[in-house]
């Protein structure tokens, strides 16, 4: 189930006599046109209704399997860069976006092309952080800057509006607790803090 919702590069699952624990850590999955390095799970599971192997009709799902997990999702800035060049760039107007982390947040920079008897090529810079809550993973505390001008907040909101959420939360198939956000030079940790067994089977 694992394997067939997220089509992971790699998978690891350990699990507890019986299966009452698992923790798994997938690499290389994508969610809602974002590449994430790695997702890692420690779960208190469920009885299976029945014998998965013989669910030929795939009624059955994960989150009929989990009773209660500790999520940790680690992504990448040169990852969160592709998917706002590929997705926000959709958006139309928006050029040349860059992306940049930091221990303070996310920076994205570009420009906003609009016609309007002429042609204007505007500047635009985007601060903001990320929080996961039941809406899922959204940027949030976001400041827009137009030529160096901050702007106010109901045009940050727009903006913003077609943006979120990056992750819904609903997207996710399982219950998952996430309890921080951590930021870095090159990666964003988002996490639950799950650890993995100890003495279980691999």
């Amino acid at each position: 189930l694992l394997v067939k919702e997220f089509d992971p590069e790699r998978i690891t699952v350990q699990a507890t006599e019986g299966g009452s624990f698992l923790y798994a850590r997938a690499t290389g999955i994508v969610i809602e046109g974002v590449r994430i390095e790695s997702v890692s799970l420690y779960a208190m599971m469920k009885e299976p209704p029945v014998n998965i192997e013989e669910d030929k009709d795939h009624k059955y799902k994960l989150a009929d399997l989990i009773h209660y997990s500790r999520g940790e999702v680690v992504l990448l800035e040169k990852d969160f860069t592709d998917y706002t060049s590929k997705e926000i760039e959709d958006i139309k107007g928006f050029k040349n976006l860059e992306c940049d982390f930091s221990k303070n947040g996310i920076r994205v920079s570009g420009s906003y092309v609009a016609t309007f008897l002429f042609t204007f090529n505007i500047r635009m810079e985007v601060l903001s952080k990320l929080a996961f809550d039941d809406r899922g993973l959204y940027l949030t505390d976001t400041t827009l800057y137009v030529a160096g001008v901050k702007q106010p907040e109901y045009i940050t909101s727009k903006l913003i509006d077609h943006i979120n959420p990056l992750i819904e939360r609903d997207k996710i198939p399982f219950p998952v607790r996430i309890t921080e956000i951590n930021f870095a030079e090159d990666r964003i940790v988002i996490t639950g803090n799950p650890k993995p067994l100890k003495d279980a089977n691999v």
